[in-house]
């Protein structure tokens, strides 16, 4: 069988490959032609919907599927080998049943080669499910859904010493040391005010100056519970389902997942997902949520207080994912302004919370 992405074209698979594919998963179908098309605004990988003509097709047979395979990008593609990308997203689905198709699109195949860096990953289609937009914003109810499913996902391994055994996993005792140290961080975003000063106010700029300078500091491991969490968690990587959809919301890209606080997730995803007129209306509101979901899911020994305080901590991360992201990523006209926006978010996030005091 050959493996795509990894030496084929993934624009190029043909019906055979997909008969084969069918046949050791246990579908009943035969497909006797397809179309494909490239979709999404992946910075890191390329996503590619399937969509079948079948001679014959079973009660199972999907009318279509989505792929996601290595970028086109040669600077993307050099981000994903040195930080590990593929390979985690590959073995994420491979290792966590708890919550990959739970809260995921459910992965039919998957395929990873290290010595090539390249990857394969064929899920079910979520269509008519619509992504998130990182630069509009949620609504509230739509905030929930993400909070219901970060409560899914930190209570799986909550405090769970078995993801110590993970080396490809980011944040674990196994896992080697950062490619990129604090400092080098730090750096980056030295980098991103020279490229992008123009468009940060001093407000920003501040934050961002006392976060980098910090930084080398913030690396010891903080008291407080860990989980299995996303790392990236916002509404780009979200697909809110139609509904009565049997998914109300499936999370994607899991090339960051990691051992880590969940408060992490959690504040990454209300500080660059609601705008900053409306994130402090319903801030308070939505932690207590996600603290209820939290405890539904079978967390007891978590109150709300600690909660709270590692949120304040935690807002931080998402200006290091902007600023590093944008120069490390291909650029595009949409990733800047999408980088700008959350850089911004986070920044005003920080202040409310009076963030700044945690800083060590």
């Amino acid at each position: 069988m050959s493996r795509p992405g990894l030496d084929t074209n993934p624009l190029e698979l043909t019906p055979d490959w997909f008969n084969l594919l069918f046949e050791q998963v246990g579908i009943d179908a035969e497909v006797k032609a397809l179309t494909a098309k490239s979709i999404g605004t992946g910075q890191i990988g390329e996503n590619v919907r399937f969509v079948f003509d079948y001679a014959r097709k079973g009660a199972d047979a999907p009318a279509t599927l989505v792929g996601k395979f290595p970028s086109g990008s040669e600077a993307s593609l050099m981000a994903a080998k040195m930080l590990g990308h593929y390979e985690r997203e590959v073995m994420f689905y491979r290792t966590f049943p708890k919550v990959a198709g739970r809260i995921t699109p459910t992965a039919i195949y998957t395929d990873y080669d290290a010595d090539t860096n390249r990857f394969a990953l064929i899920m079910e289609d979520m269509a008519p499910a619509e992504q998130g937009n990182q630069l509009i914003g949620c609504s509230v109810a739509e905030a929930e859904r993400a909070l219901d499913a970060a409560a899914v996902l930190h209570a799986a391994h909550w405090m769970d010493a078995a993801l110590d055994t993970y080396p490809w996993l980011q944040g674990t005792r196994t896992a080697p040391a950062p490619v990129m140290g604090p400092e080098a961080v730090a750096g980056l975003w030295v980098a991103f005010k020279e490229r992008y000063g123009e468009h940060l106010t001093p407000d920003v700029v501040d934050v961002g100056d006392a976060y980098a300078e910090a930084m080398p500091r913030m690396q010891a491991e903080r008291p407080g519970p860990f989980a299995l969490i996303h790392n990236d968690y916002r509404l780009d990587n979200m697909l809110f389902g139609k509904p009565g959809a049997p998914k109300p919301l499936a999370v994607v890209d899991w090339q960051t997942a990691g051992k880590g606080a969940p408060a992490n997730d959690v504040a990454y995803f209300i500080g660059a997902g609601l705008t900053r007129e409306e994130r402090p209306k319903h801030e308070q509101a939505l932690l207590r949520y996600y603290h209820a979901r939290l405890q539904a899911e079978g967390v007891s020994d978590y109150g709300f207080d600690q909660l709270y305080e590692d949120y304040c901590y935690h807002c931080f991360y998402g200006m290091s994912v902007a600023f590093g992201a944008a120069m490390l990523v291909k650029q595009t006209e949409r990733g800047d302004q999408m980088f700008l926006t959350m850089l911004r978010r986070h920044a005003a996030q920080a202040r409310d919370n009076d963030a700044l005091r945690l800083l060590p």
